[in-house]
């Protein structure tokens, strides 16, 4: 009787828990849905891109949605979009994200690109990498996006 009791306690527990991850885990899904149709209608409106290759985010100073693209001529493009503000500028005039991305690996061997995203601070723009080390520490690094000079850098500790 008694071990029927505990198994239904552990059972209902675990339904418990099951539940609150799904829920946990579509309330996720749903937000990211939610950023990138809002982000799709600021291009439609207030950039020349007409073919999307990817959207990410920004957070720095200030939070950016960051699109990459084609305008309809075909030249890929880069938009910084806000509520308020949409910055264009040509990405084919800037330092490729694979060249990056390969100049990174061969500086710190041992650690992991987490993220490459283009960046913005004022006039700034920036790849910036995310990255973590052996011992669990996360460096960003932010290279200048038309030379790929190392502009900054800092480290995070996990603790």
């Amino acid at each position: 009787m008694v071990v029927r009791w505990i198994t239904g306690i552990i059972a209902a527990l675990l339904l418990f828990v099951a539940g609150w991850a799904y829920h946990l885990a579509s309330s996720v899904v749903q937000g990211r849905h939610d950023f990138e149709s809002q982000v799709r209608q600021w291009v439609s409106e207030r950039t020349t891109i007409q073919e999307i290759e990817e959207i990410d985010e920004y957070r720095g100073k200030q939070s950016y949605a960051v699109v990459t693209g084609k305008n309809q001529a075909g030249t890929p493009v880069i938009a910084w979009l806000t509520e308020e503000h949409a910055i264009m500028d040509r990405l084919d005039l800037a330092v490729p994200k694979k060249n990056v991305e390969e100049a990174v690996k061969r500086s710190y061997p041992q650690s992991h690109i987490t993220r490459i995203v283009p960046g913005m601070d004022g006039e700034q723009r920036f790849w910036e990498v995310t990255m973590e080390d052996q011992d669990g520490r996360f460096h960003y690094l932010h290279f200048n996006l038309y030379t790929g000079e190392l502009l900054t850098s800092y480290v995070l500790s996990p603790t």
